[in-house]
């Protein structure tokens, strides 16, 4: 039997057991690897804008520390020596109490987005062979293993220090030899259980340079029982073991665990199945006529807050900042200036906002779109903007906030503004629509998001192949999101994403159309009202208008457009939902019947049902039956509305 590295001697059998053990590690290792490099990220950014202090450079340099030894330890030797030259740069001004220069941002960013190309090429088993750092005035070395210095540790410990966790910590930089001092260690009959008598000298075989290894000693060992008496075979000045007073304990970190996202994804679901069975449970009590102040209506009442209590918990473990999603769009933001030749500052705002994990991974690819759809088509060149008044490098704003039960994404930037003309050429000459087609300022700049459009004159490496805004809007609407437009000529643009906080649970309101009765979100009804027939009026057999407020505004019967019944002249006491989404001038849709306002769990549609753009999915009621969540803020139902609004543009006397 061999013995395992714990010493216990359990069996392997085939050696599955250990590899995957092994396999878990190192993806650990490459999830803590990207939670470091933000940390990194973090500290050139307060660089940037003059808010880094020296505790930033700190923690930056035990990051990269933290990356060199585990990569060191897994035999990664390209990732370990690019990181162990970045962190020789960050050590001289650690060492020396100063911070990098500004001149040094760009090439210090430069190398940390080819660390985590690097990274991310290690994971994949491809990593590159060309990996330098590349900066300003830094010596090179042949690479962690190619410079070994021989150090002396002393090693006292405390009764509750976990010796074998900080000799096995220590073990990941280099090659150990311990041996214990047992002349410290008294007699049988004055042995104390509680104290610590033993310590050990240890002889460690490391690349680590003095300092290196010196703050290693203090992250393993705060309380200053692991002391560096030798380096390099001579005195280290000024090292641990020549220090009055130990090093103060640091403050304790915030406890974390790591957990698959499919456990939580099955914790969501059974969450949404305690939602729906309270409903049920809810609708059986009124059928019932259980009354209002029962014992079974109060505890239902109890059982609805806590759900709704076990809702949130997921909800806040399911969400996270969209802090590392923001990092990579300023590293995609820094690759597109570079490829289009421009100076392009990317700011970012609302960083710590949270957003579930699941709409977080597939902001990715529609944000991609956008930031560098903004540096090459919304900023000027420098000399154009030097032209104009303006400063030769352009500004886009990343903006992140929380408003009405919905996130909301912002990118604007400071360029020239949507040239309408322009858009509405390209699309003629495209073949997107028709010559004699009368078009509005907006539905102008809505053609920016039609499949095939490109306002590109050539093709480049970002541009010109019409595949863009339109899969920017595609993954908004897939994600139940509405995605707006304003730009005003000369000082820029600005694109708006309002997203849904969850792709689970919905705060919703329950209707009946024509027998059917239907769900729709309560973030976009900002109102309900009861028709009456000298309010409508009728500009054609298919075009309704509905004075509110003092003006008109579109109205729509929604069992019509939805095909439950036909044309319907008579409108008078039914139920109107004023809705009003962002970008979208307010309309109200005709029911028959509000039942109530109530939490919903979210079920897809599998394929095999027909397509209707305007239903976002399905639900199940407290009575066991489905009914489809309709999108209220869909163009699909707005296309009379359109029609109604431009004829609204004729003055009308709302007087009568």
């Amino acid at each position: 039997m061999a013995a395992g590295p714990d010493g216990s001697g359990a069996e392997r059998g085939d050696g599955r057991a250990g590899t995957d053990a092994m396999a878990d590690i190192r993806t650990g290792f490459f999830e803590e690897c990207e939670e470091l490099i933000e940390t990194v990220a973090d500290m050139l950014a307060a660089l940037r804008s003059g808010e880094a202090a020296q505790a930033d450079l700190d923690a930056a340099f035990r990051a990269l520390h933290s990356i060199k030894g585990g990569a060191a330890a897994f035999g990664f030797a390209d990732l370990a020596e690019f990181t162990h030259e970045l962190e020789n740069h960050f050590a001289r001004h650690r060492d020396g109490g100063t911070l990098p220069d500004p001149e040094d941002i760009p090439p210090l960013q430069h190398a940390l987005d080819r660390l985590s190309t690097l990274v991310a090429e290690t994971a994949a088993g491809t990593p590159a062979k060309d990996a330098q750092p590349g900066e300003p005035g830094e010596p090179t070395r042949d690479g962690p293993a190619a410079d070994l210095r021989s150090s002396r540790l002393r090693f006292s410990p405390a009764a509750d220090c976990d010796t074998a966790a900080c000799l096995r910590a220590l073990q990941r930089d280099g090659e150990l030899t311990v041996s214990p001092d047992l002349s410290t260690v008294p007699e049988l009959d004055a042995w104390s259980a509680e104290a610590c008598r033993l310590s050990w000298d240890i002889t460690l075989s490391t690349p680590l340079w003095d300092a290196e290894l010196d703050a290693r000693l203090a992250e393993i060992d705060p309380s200053g029982a692991l002391t560096l008496v030798k380096a390099g075979g001579t005195p280290e000045a000024g090292s641990r073991s020549e220090r009055p007073s130990p090093r103060p304990a640091a403050a304790a970190p915030v406890q974390t665990v790591r957990v698959e996202l499919d456990r939580v994804d099955r914790l969501m679901n059974l969450v949404g199945e305690l939602v729906i069975n309270q409903a049920m449970l809810s609708r059986s009590a009124d059928d019932m006529g259980v009354q209002a102040n029962s014992d079974h209506m109060l505890g239902l009442e109890e059982l609805l807050r806590l759900t709704r209590d076990l809702q949130d918990s997921v909800m806040q473990i399911r969400a996270q900042p969209v802090k590392p999603l923001f990092q990579r769009m300023a590293r995609i933001c820094r690759e597109a200036a570079l490829n289009c030749g421009k100076d392009v500052e990317l700011v970012t705002e609302g960083q710590e906002t949270e957003i579930d994990k699941t709409v977080i991974e597939r902001l990715v690819d529609p944000l991609t779109h956008m930031i560098r759809n903004a540096v090459d088509h919304a900023l000027e060149a420098p000399e154009d903007r030097l032209e104009a008044g303006k400063p030769a490098h352009g500004t886009i704003r990343l903006r992140a906030s929380h408003r009405s039960g919905q996130v909301i994404l912002e990118v604007i930037d400071d360029g020239a503004g949507l040239d309408r003309e322009k858009i509405r050429a390209r699309a003629l000459a495209q073949g997107l629509i028709a010559p004699d087609e009368d078009l509005s300022g907006a539905e102008i700049e809505q053609l920016l998001f039609m499949p095939g459009f490109t306002t590109a004159s050539q093709l480049t490496s970002l541009s010109g192949r019409g595949v863009g805004l339109d899969v920017v809007r595609s993954a908004i609407l897939g994600l139940g999101g509405r995605i707006a437009v304003e730009s005003r000529p000369g000082q820029g643009t600005r694109f708006e994403v309002s997203l849904p906080l969850t792709l689970a649970v919905l705060d919703a309101m329950i209707v009946s159309v024509s027998d059917q009765t239907l769900v729709l979100p309560l973030s976009t009804i900002h109102e309900t009202l009861t028709l009456r027939t000298s309010d409508i009026l009728e500009l054609t057999p298919s075009s309704r208008m509905l004075r509110h407020g003092g003006r008109p505004i579109a109205l729509l019967d929604l069992g019509e457009e939805l095909g439950y019944h036909g044309h319907r002249s008579d409108l008078d006491q039914k139920i109107a939902l004023v809705i009003h989404g962002e970008g979208q001038a307010p309309t109200a849709l005709a029911i028959d019947e509000i039942h109530e306002q109530r939490q919903v769990v979210i079920k897809g549609l599998q394929a095999g049902f027909s397509e209707a753009s305007s239903v976002s999915g399905a639900t199940i009621l407290g009575d066991g039956r489905i009914a489809l969540i309709i999108d209220p803020l869909d163009a699909s139902l707005y296309r009379g509305a359109a029609r109604g609004a431009r004829r609204a543009a004729i003055p009308l006397d709302l007087s009568a």
